[in-house]
């Protein structure tokens, strides 16, 4: 399988909802982000976490990314599509995240969803983007 840019969400995605702190690693999130760096993937954090003068919020979460192994390829844009379009909006060919329509998810105590890792590696294999 060629390369593909992977925008992957983080608030309910990769830990849950505990937002402006970082929640806990949902299950299977990051053996799954790994399984898709090893597979030759690009992987864009594409999150709605910013820093300002309330604290760091985006860089907390690229840290948590960089301390469990994920080597980030960008932070909220591709940067190889400033080549080809000035479109702002940031082209990945998947996007993760705990608000798309579809997505394997859990529903919480809470009501928030939270995606299910096991559903979503097992359809990354079934379509051909991770190896059995």
């Amino acid at each position: 399988m060629k390369s593909m840019y992977v925008a992957i969400d983080f608030d309910g995605t990769m830990v849950t909802h505990k937002y402006p702190e970082i929640g806990e690693p949902l299950d299977y999130a990051l053996e799954t982000v790994h399984k898709l760096m090893e597979a030759g993937h690009k992987i864009i954090l594409y999150t709605m976490r910013s820093d300002t003068e309330k604290g760091d919020r985006l860089q907390q979460a690229v840290d948590y990314m960089e301390e469990n192994g994920i080597k980030l390829w960008a932070v909220n844009e591709n940067p190889s599509q400033k080549y080809w379009t000035e479109s702002p909006k940031i082209f990945a060919n998947l996007y993760i995240d705990d608000a798309a329509l579809g997505i394997p998810a859990e529903v919480t105590a809470s009501g928030r969803l939270m995606v299910n890792w096991v559903e979503v590696e097992e359809l990354l294999v079934e379509r051909g983007y991770l190896d059995e």
